[in-house]
């Protein structure tokens, strides 16, 4: 088992895009940062066989969420716990996975997927 967490914002997938010519992914200089960074955690050699993948979403809670009393922030009683809102979280599994090529051989290895969104006091991905 190979557990981690990135204290990084999430970041979405984009859609590939063309000018005509060639086709390119905007999100290539970002996935091969994420890259770089998790990379510390990858294995010596890329698993094999099938792999069950759950990821956590971690987005930091809005001002929304808190009331201020005598000056200080305070968490509302009733805040929800899973962001509904976007990214989509497909999204966010597409790009955490295409960052993942040094953990396995290839992502068709995932044969299962859990990944959701959430609040919390701080940005984070845990994988």
């Amino acid at each position: 088992m190979i557990q981690f967490v990135i204290h990084k914002k999430p970041r979405p997938q984009q859609r590939h895009r063309s000018n005509g010519r060639w086709n390119y992914d905007p999100s290539a200089k970002e996935k091969k940062e994420f890259a770089m960074l998790i990379r510390q955690y990858a294995p010596d050699k890329p698993l094999e066989g099938e792999i069950d993948l759950h990821l956590t979403f971690c987005y930091k809670r809005p001002k929304t969420h808190y009331r201020k009393k005598d000056g200080e922030l305070i968490r509302k009683k009733i805040v929800p716990y899973y962001k509904k809102s976007r990214p989509d979280i497909d999204n966010l599994s597409k790009w955490v996975m295409d960052s993942l090529g040094d953990f396995f051989l290839d992502d068709s290895q995932v044969v299962s997927l859990n990944a959701q969104k959430v609040y919390g006091s701080e940005d984070l991905i845990h994988i």
